[in-house]
C-alpha cells in the first residue's frame, strides 16, 4: 500500500493521530510525556501560527485537532513529532524514533464534521475506561473545563452552530456518548484523508447528529 495522500488547506482543521512503536506505551510517564508535548505544542502555534482545537493524550498515542492557516500540515506534523522525539530520547535515554510511522490526518470540511471529531477526541479517554467523564481526564485539553487550560486551546466556535454556547452545556453534550454506530462510523471516517462518516451493514451513511440534552432540530 502507498503512502497516505496528503491534503493541505488553510481553511479547514484537521484530526490528526500519531502512534507508538507496537502500540507500546511511550518510554516516560505519562505526566512527562504531557509536559513534552505542551511545550511542544506552545512552540509550534508560536512559530507556525496554527490553531489547536484539542489535544488528548494517551499512553501510546495522541489525538490533535489542529488549523494550518499556511496550508502545512506535513511540516508542521513533521516539527512536532521531530521536536517531541528528540525531546523524549533526551529525557528517557532512548535512541530510536518514539513513533511507530507517519502521523495520519483527515481534514474536517464542515461543521459536523468538526464537532463529533472534536467530541470524538476529548471522549478518547473515557472510550477506554480511564475515567467517567471528560473533565476528569488531567492529559487533554479544551476551553469547557473549570480547571486552568493552556493558552494555547482555541475555541472550536462550531459548537454554537447547534445551540452549545455555554461551558457546563458543552461539558453536558461531551459526557453524553455516541452509540456503537456512530462510534464506528466516526471511526471509519477518520481513516480517510477527507473525513466521510462510514456505512453501516446496510451501506446505508450514518451521520451522527449533534444533539444536546435539551436541543432538538
Amino acid at each position: 500500500m502507498g503512502r497516505r495522500k496528503t491534503l493541505r488547506s488553510n481553511k479547514y482543521p484537521y484530526h490528526v493521530v500519531a502512534r507508538s512503536h507496537n502500540k507500546t506505551w511511550f518510554p516516560l510517564p505519562i505526566k512527562e510525556m504531557w509536559e513534552i508535548y505542551l511545550s511542544t505544542l506552545e512552540k509550534v502555534v508560536r512559530d507556525y501560527n496554527v490553531k489547536i482545537y484539542a489535544f488528548t493524550l494517551m499512553n501510546n498515542h495522541f489525538h490533535l485537532m489542529l488549523e494550518t492557516p499556511m496550508a502545512n500540515i506535513d511540516e508542521v506534523m513533521y516539527w512536532i513529532m521531530k521536536t517531541s522525539t528528540l525531546e523524549v530520547q533526551k529525557k528517557a535515554g532512548v535512541l530510536n524514533s518514539i513513533y511507530g510511522g507517519r502521523y495520519k490526518s483527515s481534514l474536517l470540511t464542515n461543521a459536523s464534521y468538526r464537532a463529533n471529531t472534536y467530541k470524538y477526541i476529548l471522549r478518547n479517554p473515557v472510550k477506554a475506561s480511564l475515567v467517567a467523564e471528560v473533565q476528569m481526564y488531567p492529559y487533554s485539553f479544551c476551553s469547557l473545563f473549570g480547571h486552568e487550560v493552556p493558552v494555547i486551546a482555541s475555541e472550536l466556535i462550531d459548537l454554537f452552530v447547534f445551540d452549545l454556547y455555554r461551558a457546563n452545556e458543552v461539558l453536558e453534550w461531551l459526557n453524553n456518548s455516541f452509540n456503537i454506530d456512530e462510534d464506528k462510523s466516526i471511526s471509519q471516517g477518520l481513516l480517510r484523508p477527507d473525513f466521510r462518516y462510514g456505512k453501516d451493514l446496510r451501506n446505508r451513511t450514518i451521520e451522527p447528529e449533534i444533539i444536546h440534552p435539551r436541543y432538538t432540530k
